[in-house]
């Protein structure tokens, strides 16, 4: 009962598949997911980068990040279902909000650690502000904002999951709580394990990226 046979939480998976449920609830989660973690991704990388290279952004946003990063971002989902509703907007910006920190910190460091001798040797033979970032910043930058991104995504997975558990409106969280509920086990450990696959699947696509992108990286 608490621990159902494997065969039969495959079974479960196979008819969930053929009925449409479960591509649905896993759609629904993968797009608050994705959503949030691209929004933190850009703004993170856009403060991060400003952060290291203008001093009046540091000092716009450096009290927030310090104060920001160890509080637990899920506290504020009642206010944020509150300000934004049940549906999707509440949770991606919940996921986007708990992400956005790995983010800015590791692009600042990355920015904030390039070689003041290759700026200086940019800058002697002439180089552009904007020059300057697309080929010295930026190339040093990128590996950081990748390690920042690898933090950020199973952030992205658990704040959805568990937004999906405690405000509804269906995903693979509201699944398995709902199915915990009625003590349909198969069910629950169906929306378990699917959480599992598209954890390492995305993890997996990042790391893919990750090495396209910087191929000339040692890593």
């Amino acid at each position: 009962f608490f621990l159902p046979r494997f065969s039969s939480i495959i079974l479960q998976m196979l008819e969930m598949i053929g009925d449409g449920s479960l591509i649905q609830h896993a759609a629904i989660s993968l797009l608050r997911a994705l959503a949030g973690f691209f929004v933190a991704a850009l703004v993170g990388t856009a403060i991060g980068l400003g952060m290291a290279r203008k001093r009046a952004v540091h000092w716009t946003f450096d009290l927030a990040i310090s104060v920001g990063n160890p509080a637990p971002k899920i506290a504020l989902l009642p206010a944020f279902i509150l300000w934004f509703g049940l549906g999707h907007e509440s949770k991606i910006l919940m996921v986007a909000l708990s992400c956005v920190f790995p983010v800015v910190l590791s692009t600042y460091v990355g920015a904030l650690g390039v070689n003041r001798l290759l700026i200086w040797s940019a800058m002697s033979m002439g180089t552009t502000e904007g020059a300057m970032f697309k080929k010295v910043v930026l190339p040093h930058t990128l590996p950081f904002i990748f390690a920042g991104l690898q933090i950020a995504l199973p952030i992205a997975l658990i704040v959805v999951f568990v937004t999906d558990m405690v405000a509804g409106g269906g995903g693979l969280g509201f699944l398995l709580i709902y199915s915990a509920r009625f003590f349909e086990i198969p069910r629950e450990f169906v929306a378990l394990f699917t959480v599992l696959i598209l954890g390492f699947a995305l993890d997996r696509l990042l790391l893919f990226t990750r090495s396209r992108v910087l191929g000339w990286h040692e890593g």
